[in-house]
């Protein structure tokens, strides 16, 4: 034990300024101040063990709990990413999917107007060809009667009945 904390000659002072009593510092009841003081100080150790004990567990309960708790955060943002990256993936995929089908639709709308403007051009080069057989034709047609109408008219004009010679 330590040296005493408690002032005796303070004590003698009081209880002779209250009490109107002088005690002696051999006095018996100062040593029930002494038995007190020790009680007190035995008790104050005792005390902080069992405070440094009691704050020791919360401590390693709090960290055993802080453990727990980053694990868990850990887990789920784990699990948000994971969450995250398939919900990318399934959009991209969809996405995708969605690209493909408007490009096979768009290729099929090109096919068909391609499909279409060249039967188009074929009914336009038939009519053509036809335009030109009968044109061919006409002019076949134009030049024979022509020619026909210019020879009767030689011919006329040598047997002597044209009044132009």
């Amino acid at each position: 034990m330590s040296e005493s904390t408690v002032d005796i000659k303070a004590i003698i002072n009081e209880v002779a300024r209250r009490h109107n009593i002088r005690l002696a510092p051999d006095d018996p009841i100062l040593a029930t101040v002494t038995v007190t003081e020790i009680v007190h100080k035995l008790f104050a150790e005792h005390l902080t063990k069992l405070v440094e004990g009691v704050a020791n567990q919360a401590t390693d309960r709090l960290t055993v709990q802080i453990e727990i708790g980053r694990r868990e955060v850990t887990s789920q943002c784990e699990a948000a990413k994971s969450t995250a990256s398939k919900l990318i993936n399934d959009a991209g995929a969809w996405s995708a999917d969605n690209l493909k089908q408007a490009s096979a639709g768009a290729a099929d709308d090109i096919q068909a107007a391609v499909t279409s403007a060249l039967s188009t051009i074929e009914l336009d080069i038939r009519e053509l060809h036809k335009a030109k057989a009968v044109a061919t034709w006409a002019a076949i047609v134009a030049v024979l009667v022509g020619g026909a109408f210019l020879g009767g008219g030689i011919g006329l004009c040598l047997a002597g009945h044209c009044g132009f010679f």
